[in-house]
């Protein structure tokens, strides 16, 4: 959940404090056992706490009988029509519908959303709630014509209740002006449209592509094709950069730019665009798939115009057959899914649950250093900086790749195919780029795995995004365990760090670290370089966001013996981290991350004070979820400007040295 951050006095910052320190210790409280009596409003609360954890941790059968009894209880307490009732009975049917009890699972759904809607009406908030987790159940089983009925009711319901902004409302005006044969008015407004996401965008990021397509649809139908095709070649362009140059997004792409070369005829222009997009979807799809099945049409279409009949016949009869080999997977037309995939590479030594969720692959627990490849959805109506997923208070479970940024798959590979992949990747690359990721405390694979997708998503990131992801417990209740682990990571970091400047035919390698993962970095780096000291520039920029590290240590033992050298250090810090005030609350000193009492500064660092910009509900991911801080990261990290060069910032004198901050007029309304 995200909340635009204000300034409050002292008195409310330090309530802020208290209420981040009473998170931790109600983890503490609810996972240590401690009964509560069972009718009691904190008793049903607590079963909403610890039937997922439960479920997460693989432990089925007492989750089951956990949810089992809260709906025993809730009856009891209140009975079969009560809003209680109706959450307990949710949270039963989301695991029948785990263990694929699908019957049973839809019945308890069902009720659920009977009890809402008599309680709230038909078009409450929560009630699309239900409705979702309907749908959630009916696409596991298949139930499209289901799916698609209570999607409509469920997207009317929240545009209604929540409201849409001018720029995710203009699409649905330009294709209602379309229905009605209004193409010239829908071509203005998507030319606006367009605007409106180069302004809130940038003028080449991901964000703008559904403005670009949008607008180019529009200018083919009028004729218009100079006009469209720019457009079309400014979003492969954008796709070429952000998924590389193999991606199905790029497949897309071409087929489109194919189809407009057609209808202009410049058919050899065309026959090279279906080409390039039926070499990508062979590779990605296989041969039997409808998207390859349909750029070999295509192709065979161009091949007809321009009277090569029999190549033509032969590519058109090949398609017909593999056609009848496809299992159509919906019977009636279904857009194509407006998400995106985000490649991203991992090391972790976390162990492998041996789940084949991709979202359990992965626990706290400590294992060896393994390697692989996780691909992460971004949804079409993605916003700059968020970080979008089903809401577990409102008891949404539908990871809806469509609605939310979601972990697709995870697979593990060998290290030495890790690293001719990464290398791969960097070549085709603008600038031969890769950066490392490493989270920070109490965080999951699968969301550390989402961080990093939607950070290269949204910085335009052509080069090989890499996670780091150590073995923290993701628990407010277990910061201890999570100290704990990132000194012990410290060893596999290093080697990895080493092994990845030697092997990934990087020219430029970008360290980012959060939290507490900044130990683990730091302590990785200050291994490496005293075994070699030029192993530090082998890293032009390590980048440190809300650092959980005591102030006074970085200043004296990390900044001058760790971070000097030719490559930059960039420091994030705010005096609305909550987190971070909490963790000085153990640690008795303030931390480098927090500018609460002061401002860390050192030779060689650019501290950057963030303290102005929105932040999450503890104030501890500024870094990734402020479209400011991403800005500032895109032109230190895609175009190399140091803060005296970045126009977000400014400097700040003060008696320890010179620091800076973000401009008014680049902080979010507040």
């Amino acid at each position: 959940m995200s909340f635009d951050h204000c300034r409050f006095g002292k008195a409310s910052r330090s309530a802020s404090a208290l209420l981040a320190l009473a998170l931790i210790a109600q983890a503490v409280f609810i996972f240590s056992g401690t009964p509560a009596r069972a009718e009691s409003p904190e008793a049903f609360a607590a079963f909403s706490r610890q039937i997922p954890e439960l479920a997460a941790k693989g432990d089925m059968g007492e989750a089951i009988a956990l949810a089992e009894r809260y709906v025993t209880l809730a009856r009891e307490a209140s009975g079969e029509e009560s809003l209680e009732y109706a959450t307990a009975a949710t949270w039963l049917g989301w695991l029948y519908k785990k263990q694929q009890r699908y019957v049973d699972a839809e019945a308890l759904l069902k009720q659920a959303l009977a009890i809402r809607e008599e309680a709230f009406g038909p078009n409450h908030p929560l009630v699309a709630t239900s409705l979702n987790n309907l749908v959630g159940l009916y696409q596991a089983q298949g139930r499209d014509e289901q799916v698609a009925a209570l999607g409509a009711r469920i997207d009317a319901i929240r545009a209604k209740a929540v409201g849409v902004s001018m720029l995710e409302a203009l699409p649905r005006e330009i294709q209602e002006l379309q229905a009605k044969g209004r193409t010239a008015e829908a071509a203005r407004l998507a030319e606006h449209y367009l605007a409106l996401s180069r302004e809130r965008y940038g003028a080449n990021q991901p964000g703008i592509v559904p403005a670009l397509l949008e607008a180019a649809s529009l200018f083919e139908q009028q004729g218009k094709l100079l006009k469209a095709e720019p457009l079309l070649k400014q979003a492969l362009e954008i796709r070429i950069a952000v998924f590389g140059p193999r991606s199905p997004e790029v497949a897309d792409s071409a087929e489109a730019l194919g189809r407009l070369y057609q209808k202009a005829g410049r058919l050899k222009e065309a026959e090279r665009s279906f080409k390039r997009a039926l070499s990508i979807r062979k590779a990605a799809f296989g041969r039997r798939n409808e998207k390859t099945i349909g750029a070999m049409e295509a192709l065979a279409g161009v091949y007809k115009a321009e009277g090569r009949d029999a190549e033509a016949e032969r590519l058109y009869a090949n398609a017909r057959k593999l056609g009848r080999q496809v299992q159509r997977r919906f019977a009636f037309s279904r857009e194509e899914p407006t998400y995106a995939v985000v490649k991203v590479f991992y090391a972790t030594d976390r162990k492998n649950t041996g789940a084949k969720d991709p979202a359990q692959t992965y626990g706290g627990d400590r294992g060896p250093l393994t390697f692989g490849v996780a691909t992460v959805s971004i949804p079409r109506d993605h916003r700059l900086g968020a970080l979008e997923a089903p809401s577990i208070w409102r008891l949404e479970w539908c990871n809806d790749p469509d609605r939310f940024v979601v972990l697709l798959s995870v697979d593990e590979t060998d290290k030495t195919k890790f690293f001719e992949d990464i290398a791969d990747r960097v070549r085709k690359s603008s600038r031969k780029s890769a950066f490392i990721f490493v989270h920070g405390y109490n965080v999951t694979f699968v969301d550390a795995a989402r961080r990093t997708a939607q950070m290269t998503y949204d910085l335009g990131f052509d080069g090989a995004p890499v996670l780091y992801s150590w073995p923290s417990q993701a628990s407010y209740a277990s910061y201890k365990v999570d100290e704990t682990n990132a000194e012990w990571s410290r060893l596999d970091l290093k080697n990895f760090l080493k092994d990845f400047a030697e092997q990934s035919d990087a020219d430029n390698i970008y360290l980012i670290a959060h939290s507490m993962g900044t130990r683990v970095l730091t302590g990785a780096l200050k291994e490496l370089v005293l075994e070699d000291p030029s192993m530090r520039e082998k890293f032009d920029e390590i980048i440190l966001a809300a650092p959980d590290i005591d102030a006074d240590t970085f200043t004296r033992d990390i900044a001058p013996k760790i971070l000097a050298g030719e490559g930059g250090t960039t420091l994030y810090a705010s005096s609305g981290d909550y987190a971070l005030m909490a963790s000085k609350t153990f640690a008795g000193y303030r931390r480098a991350g927090d500018t609460e009492g002061g401002v860390t500064i050192a030779p060689g660092v650019d501290t950057i004070d963030a303290s102005a910009i929105r932040t999450d509900f503890v104030g501890h991911s500024y870094y990734a979820d402020s479209d400011s801080v991403l800005g500032d990261l895109r032109d230190l990290i895609l175009h190399g400007k140091r803060p005296g060069k970045r126009s977000r910032l400014s400097p700040v004198k003060s008696d320890a040295g010179r620091y800076w901050t973000f401009k008014q007029g680049h902080a979010p309304a507040q």
